[in-house]
């Protein structure tokens, strides 16, 4: 008899049933023990670019893929050790839980590589049957790529020089805006707001720059985090559904290359050298937004940190402003 598919925990299980036996979810789901124990979840197939912590007496059979989330990390070499491992445990009726950290592209690219050798599917037609268990997932324009290459090798692949699976020019440009509808403004030549540090008045970016998404709705984005689901209820929300409640943006061009740090997270800080104040931190990862919608990249500005003003602003305000003394 099949395992039932819901849970009767007080913590809601942060993850999606999307095949008999085969849960996809995100790292709040991998550490609810109570939902774990409850659907008889055995198996446990991290994609992380970390090992999370682990209680002392872990009984689950693990396996743990080191990736990060970029359109350069390299999935498709795993396919087929991560189809070996879910399969063994689906052909014992044995429960295997699929998470990264969001769930929404490292362990959603592993899910439908699985779906798509075991039912002869295309990424496309994966993807969506994927979707219609759980509608966040969204695989980077990088592993997208490997997903397409897997079929046309016949979810067969072995890396040769020929197989680069180094994205595409396209996909360089998409540079990952690739969680729940990260929505760009439309550019234009007439901004009509910019950003400036509250302590030195440096300019940071405008209104052209701002990375606007859809507040969080559903069972995902309501109840992943208690927090999330409390910010929610507050949510300042534009007619058209858009959130206010704190500032992304695109990657700012005076912040350094960070795609080439050793790490994903850090601090924001003013650019200009004589201030330096901590505006904000910016996470390759993604951040969940305070209405509950994951941002990656994030570039995340705190609104105590950053004035929004009118471009044309009064310019002897401006100058009273300037004279303030700035921290060495």
């Amino acid at each position: 008899m099949d395992n039932p598919e819901t849970t009767n925990s007080e913590n809601v299980f942060t993850a999606d049933k999307i095949d008999d036996h085969i849960w996809l979810g995100d790292i709040d789901s991998s550490a609810n023990h109570q939902a774990l124990n409850e659907l008889n979840i055995t198996h446990i197939l991290t994609i992380l670019h970390f090992d999370p912590e682990r209680e002392k007496n872990d009984r689950y059979i693990r396996k743990h893929v080191f990736s990060y989330d970029t359109h350069k990390a390299d999935l498709i070499g795993e396919f087929e050790s991560c189809y070996q491992f879910i399969e063994r445990a689906v052909s014992k009726n044995q429960n295997v839980l699929i998470h990264c950290h969001a769930g929404m592209s490292r362990s959603a690219t592993i899910a439908c590589a699985y779906l798509m050798k075991k039912y002869n599917l295309s990424y496309e037609t994966a993807l969506e049957q994927l979707k219609a268990k759980r509608p966040c997932v969204y695989p980077n324009p990088g592993f997208a790529h490997q997903l397409r290459l897997y079929h046309s090798k016949k979810y067969s692949y072995k890396p040769s020089k020929s197989d680069s699976n180094k994205p595409s020019t396209s996909d360089q440009v998409v540079a990952e805006n690739n969680f729940d509808d990260v929505i760009p403004p439309t550019k234009n030549d007439t901004c009509s707001k910019e950003y400036k540090c509250k302590i030195c008045r440096q300019v940071l970016f405008t209104d052209a720059d701002l990375e606007t998404h859809i507040a969080g709705i559903g069972r995902f984005d309501l109840y992943s985090r208690s927090s999330a689901f409390k910010a929610k209820i507050n949510a300042e929300v534009k007619g058209n559904g858009y959130c206010e409640q704190e500032i992304f943006t695109t990657q700012p061009t005076w912040l350094p290359d960070v795609y080439d740090k050793d790490t994903q997270n850090g601090e924001i800080e003013c650019p200009n050298s004589k201030c330096q104040a901590k505006l904000g931190r910016y996470s390759l990862v993604g951040e969940k937004c305070t209405c509950a919608k994951w941002i990656n990249p994030a570039f995340h500005f705190h609104r105590s940190k950053v004035d929004e003003c009118p471009i044309a602003k009064n310019d002897t305000i401006e100058k009273l402003l300037l004279q303030r003394s700035v921290p060495v």
